[in-house]
């Protein structure tokens, strides 16, 4: 996980707003992110770009409403790039969206 991988001040903000809610709102995250990545790998197994841009950009938006910046960077990557058409490096950027959420998972499990 890189320096930059949680903006600690995003998750602060949020954890403030939304009090006893902010742990379901994190194990709600890890749960429906484990079942969007279920699907990305099927979608890139079937070389079903539509559906890769789709659930790429979901996990894009979620991760970046909880400040986890660089999954939604890579997340962003492969949306952009299965817009196009262009799913050649889906598999390698797969793999380092799977690394990235683990490690945040990792840490988002110590804060609830």
């Amino acid at each position: 996980m890189s320096n930059n991988a949680i903006d600690l001040t995003t998750l602060n903000e949020l954890k403030e707003i939304m009090g006893d809610d902010f742990s379901e709102l994190v194990t709600v995250f890890i749960s429906d992110s484990q079942i969007q990545l279920d699907d990305l790998k099927a979608a890139i197994e079937a070389s079903d770009a539509p559906t890769i841009r789709r659930v790429a950009h979901t996990v894009k938006g979620s991760s970046a409403n909880l400040g986890i910046e660089t999954l939604s960077s890579i997340c962003k990557e492969l949306e952009l790039n299965a817009a196009e058409n262009n799913i050649e490096n889906a598999d390698e950027l797969f793999n380092s969206i799977v690394k990235e959420y683990n490690d945040v998972k990792t840490e988002l499990e110590k804060l609830i």
